[in-house]
């Protein structure tokens, strides 16, 4: 299996689809794997996206929404390319994530009062419509210029370790089985998968030898189109 898989760390609220693309076409996978599920893969092609499910859905979802909006990319524009792309190379796109809604519920449960309490506490600038200035100036050091999360990342992991473990690890554990599903299967598979993902699923999936393209290649690609 080794040299037959793909990791691609994109983020979802940026405009990556040339490099991309570029990558994909250059791999020529026979399947592109998306981190989504059913539920979110019809909710990403939908004229009009819904709001439902679970508050903290709609929560993240609204994010996405004004970070998108301040990076000049709707929410989930990287899978939406790269199903585009699988489209274009006449492959078929698998969605090797678990469902949302019961992921978003477990995390939830999972998290102790001190986490709630720092989740509400960063939730509300979103709720009270105050600008997000997560990322800051859009600096030569910022993650966004640069694709560089770790520090962010880790920051994340420290504060919430509950999510960490439900919305990271558990989803890291999912993703790799799937994606050794399809390896099994003589597939050349190529998986797009938000950073926060990349790490977790090359460490795990190292025995197969991925090639793995990090945020910071496309964002270098992206620059060169």
């Amino acid at each position: 299996m080794a040299g037959r898989l793909l990791l691609v760390g994109t983020a979802h609220v940026l405009e990556l689809a040339l490099p991309l693309e570029r990558v994909l076409r250059t791999f020529d996978p026979d399947v592109v794997a998306l981190e989504l599920d059913r539920e979110r893969w019809a909710a990403l092609r939908a004229p009009v996206r819904p709001r439902r499910g679970p508050l903290l859905l709609r929560l993240l979802a609204s994010l996405q929404e004004r970070l998108g909006e301040m990076l000049g990319a709707p929410p989930g524009s990287d899978m939406l390319a790269a199903g585009r792309t699988a489209q274009w190379l006449g492959v078929r796109v698998a969605l090797v994530d678990l469902p949302v809604g019961p992921t978003l519920q477990r995390a939830w449960r999972a998290l102790d009062w001190r986490e709630r309490l720092a989740l509400v506490r960063e939730l509300a600038p979103l709720l009270a419509g105050a600008d997000l200035l997560m990322t800051g100036p859009a600096t030569a050091d910022n993650p966004i210029a640069t694709g560089d999360f770790s520090r962010e990342l880790a920051e994340f992991a420290r504060r919430f370790p509950s999510l960490q473990r439900e919305l990271i690890d558990r989803r890291d554990r999912y993703m790799a089985r799937r994606l050794v599903a399809l390896l099994r299967d003589g597939q050349r598979v190529a998986a797009v998968v938000g950073e926060g993902h990349l790490a977790g699923l090359a460490r795990r999936l190292a025995r197969v030898s991925p090639q793995v393209v990090p945020l910071r290649r496309l964002l270098e690609l992206g620059r060169q189109v």
